[in-house]
């Protein structure tokens, strides 16, 4: 079924996507006096940089060659900030369509306008995931200044069949006039769909039916963006127009019947064969502690079996036919998974289950939707939502226990973090049900680092660095490091060094980092740089400040309030231990006080103790967390204001 192996976001692609205005063929829309003449002020936000006037759009479900949306957006610039909104990106997945005919111009205040030519507008690969390929058309507008409307169409076209269509019901920018008009198929078994999610005032965004669904809102207050925050569908208001032949509506039911029909078809594909019964009994042995077994088998699916993520991640160009089929066949069971020896995240999370079945375990199916760009919605009865799975153990006793073999260099016991913190729905015959995945503790994702520190009385130290990221930072660096050769993986670390030390000089030649293991336990790296004026010389003393590798100066958390929740990716721990030697000709006249602060979810330590000729100073900091409200915001933001005081702490030597 199609809807099981969509990504849930359309990634923004109809974030631009409005609707309808009778668009007069081959010709732009005439501006309008009221366009001319509208300002800041007409919207209550003198501070404004810009606004949308009008984003107008079709959507036809009716053509032979897919689903077609026809996309027009004019914007007025209202100052200088605003003229970063003259850099247009029209994202878009590839697995979902292409964007074509894309036409772009600028009106300036004086009236002359500019067209935005054919070879200035450029398709660029934006990112590549486990679940597919997302690429933008991206231009620039020409002449942009304060006053200047600027305005652009295009196509979005979806494979022929596509039944969800995600409407983005708010912007960045304040909308004046916000038009949809939906026709769908003249003949369709299946019945048109809407549900609206984050709307206080449902009403307001209803479809009006008269021949196709129109959806009319005027003056939409811009949705506030800001770091750190949720997932933005989890926050911003959007709506689904969807297809659906269900017949259950009533949540619990569907979700009960949906998981046993399910589970019906993961037991025919994760069958125990004679084939997987062989490679059990070939990696484990009947003294194997179960724990023991389950990691065996684990590490024979992650090192021996080639991930290739989705099978449609391959295509390089959207734009070129591919002129060679792919090598990777669809694995209908375990067991062809097996033989092949390549998997998507999918197949092997399914071998995975195949041979914990066949080593007398009850594994199973625990299907999720993945909090990197929604949360699960148990009310809305339609599986559309979920876009990846986890294997669970189920034990004697009820108890579970989660693995994620489907996550590349995923270290054993952990869940990518997506995957952590949430509602699951587990396959059974009987007893299917909702469960809550893992979530991992911050000890667990650590970044620990040893330093030793020696000052010299111009102010400037050379370091040796040692680092150790484990747990699911180290999958975030094994990650980006894949596919890079070992000069190559040292140039990354090179350059993140010299991000952060920009005004260090670093020896390249002490680059090291370790070899990626597979399943990921640990990364390893260590570089020596020397760091210009890192203490401060006066008449008789040098001042130092240890923290030479935390966020410098600047507070963590800058803004005084906040509207949405502060998000962690996951519980995160830093460690660092500073060997300090008491530079020549002076000695220790003072050391900073030990810290230490708790306020329940994060905590902070710092200690300072001299051992003979040299300064141990010990800092720990860890967020057991993952989200912070708005109302608990005042708390964590003046915490970190307190850790970022304390890592400004200076030791200070006095001549001898």
């Amino acid at each position: 079924m199609l809807r099981r192996f969509i990504t849930l976001i359309l990634f923004c692609i109809v974030g631009h996507l409005t609707a309808p205005a009778n668009l007069a063929a081959g010709g732009w829309k005439p501006v309008t006096p009221q366009d001319l003449k509208f300002s800041a002020a007409d919207i209550g936000d003198p501070e404004a940089d810009a606004a949308i006037l009008f984003r107008d759009g079709i959507l036809t479900d009716d053509e032979n060659d897919g689903t077609s949306l026809r996309l027009y957006i004019r914007l007025k610039i209202f100052n200088d900030r605003g003229r970063r909104f003259g850099d247009i990106q029209l994202p878009y997945k590839v697995e979902l369509g292409k964007i074509t005919d894309v036409e772009a111009r600028a009106i300036r205040p004086d009236g002359t306008i500019i067209e935005v030519e054919g070879k200035d507008i450029f398709d660029k690969l934006i990112f590549k995931n486990s679940e597919g390929t997302h690429r933008a058309k991206v231009f620039s507008m020409p002449g942009v200044e304060p006053g200047t409307i600027i305005e652009y169409r295009y196509r979005q076209t979806y494979p022929k069949g596509f039944r969800y269509f995600q409407l983005e019901l708010q912007s960045d920018l304040f909308i004046r006039q916000l038009n949809y008009r939906i026709i769908p198929p003249l003949l369709s078994k299946s019945d048109v769909r809407y549900v609206t999610f984050n709307v206080q005032d449902d009403k307001r965004f209803q479809p009006v039916w008269d021949g196709a669904f129109n959806i009319k809102v005027e003056n939409i207050a811009p949705f506030k963006r800001e770091p750190m925050m949720p997932p933005e569908l989890t926050v911003k208001m959007w709506a689904w127009l969807y297809y659906s032949d269900e017949l259950e509506m009533k949540p619990d039911k569907y979700w009960r019947d949906y998981a046993q029909r399910l589970n019906n078809r993961a037991n025919a594909e994760t069958k125990p064969t004679k084939t997987i019964r062989r490679i059990v009994e070939t990696l484990t042995t009947v003294n194997d502690k179960p724990t023991e077994k389950i990691a065996r088998l684990y590490h024979y699916v992650q090192s021996e079996i080639q991930n290739i993520g989705t099978r449609d991640d391959h295509e390089e160009d959207p734009d070129k036919p591919a002129t060679v089929a792919s090598p990777f066949k669809v694995n209908n069971t375990a067991d062809d998974t097996l033989k092949r020896r390549y998997g998507t995240p999918r197949e092997i999370n399914r071998l995975f289950i195949a041979l914990l079945r066949a080593a007398g375990f009850d594994a199973r199916v625990a299907e999720l939707t993945t909090r990197d760009e929604n949360f699960f919605q148990k009310s809305f009865a339609d599986a559309f939502q979920f876009n990846s799975e986890v294997t669970a153990i189920v034990a004697p006793d009820g108890g579970l226990k989660f693995y994620d073999p489907g996550t590349q260099y995923c270290p054993f016991g952990s869940l990518a973090w997506e995957k952590e913190a949430v509602t699951a729905l587990l396959y059974g015959k009987k007893d299917a049900r909702f469960v809550e995945t893992s979530v991992s503790q911050a000890e667990r994702n650590g970044e620990e680092k040893k330093l030793l520190i020696t000052p010299f009385a111009d102010g400037r130290v050379e370091v040796h660095m040692e680092a150790k990221m484990t747990g699911l930072r180290a999958l975030e660096l094994c990650s980006e490091m894949t596919g890079l050769t070992r000069e190559q993986q040292r140039q990354r670390v090179l350059t993140t060094a010299k991000d952060h030390l920009p005004t260090a000089t670093i020896n390249e030649a002490s680059v090291m980092i370790s070899e990626a293991v597979n399943p990921v336990q640990a990364v390893n790296a260590a570089y020596q740089f020397t760091l210009p004026q890192a203490a401060t010389p006066t008449e008789k003393r040098l001042l130092l400040k240890p923290a030479l590798l935390t966020r410098r100066d600047e507070n963590f958390l800058s803004a005084a309030t906040r509207v949405n929740s502060l998000y962690f990716h996951y519980p995160w721990s830093e460690s660092e231990r500073d060997v300090i030697d008491i530079p020549a000709g002076y000695d220790l006249e003072q050391l900073p006080d030990p810290i230490d602060l708790d306020i329940g979810a994060a905590r902070y330590r710092a200690t300072f103790v001299r051992d003979g000729n040299r300064i141990v100073y010990e800092r720990t900091l860890l967020v057991n967390a993952i989200f912070f409200t708005a109302s608990q915001y005042a708390t964590v933001k003046a915490f970190f204001d307190q850790v970022g005081q304390a890592d400004r702490a200076l030791i200070s030597f006095k001549q001898k």
